[in-house]
C-alpha cells in the first residue's frame, strides 16, 4: 500500500477543550496495520484536549513549535522532537508558534477508529 497524505480524509476535531485541530488517518487496520498512523495539524493558538486514555502514543513533530504537557510537566517541542506517552497519562499538545504545528501520532488499534 502506498498513498499520499493528500489522498486521506481530513477531519476537523471538535469537542470540549479542543481548539483548531485537524486529523488525518494515514494508515490503519483497513490497510493491515495493527494500529493507526495519524497526522495532526494544530493551528497557531490551538491545542488538543488535556486528556488520558488506555493506549500509548508515539509522536514525531514534523513542523512548527509548541509544547506538550505530559502528566504535570511541560516540554517544548519543535520540528524533529519525539515524544512517547504511556497509557493512562494526562497529556496535551499546544501550538505556541505562529505557524501550524504538525505531528505524526502512532497509536494502538484501540486508539482510534474510522
Amino acid at each position: 500500500m502506498v498513498r499520499h497524505e493528500s489522498e486521506t480524509a481530513e477531519a476537523v476535531l471538535q469537542g470540549d477543550n479542543i481548539k483548531d485541530v485537524k486529523k488525518r488517518i494515514l494508515i490503519g487496520p483497513k490497510d493491515g496495520l495493527d494500529g493507526f498512523l495519524r497526522v495532526f495539524t494544530v493551528s497557531p493558538g490551538g491545542h488538543t484536549p488535556h486528556h488520558k486514555h488506555n493506549w500509548w502514543h508515539a509522536n514525531y513533530i514534523l513542523e512548527g513549535k509548541g509544547k506538550i504537557i505530559i502528566g504535570d510537566k511541560e516540554y517544548p517541542i519543535e520540528k524533529g522532537s519525539v515524544a512517547y506517552i504511556k497509557n493512562n497519562t494526562m497529556h496535551q499538545f499546544v501550538n505556541t508558534g505562529d505557524t501550524d504545528l504538525k505531528l505524526i501520532c502512532l497509536v494502538s488499534e484501540n486508539g482510534d477508529s474510522y
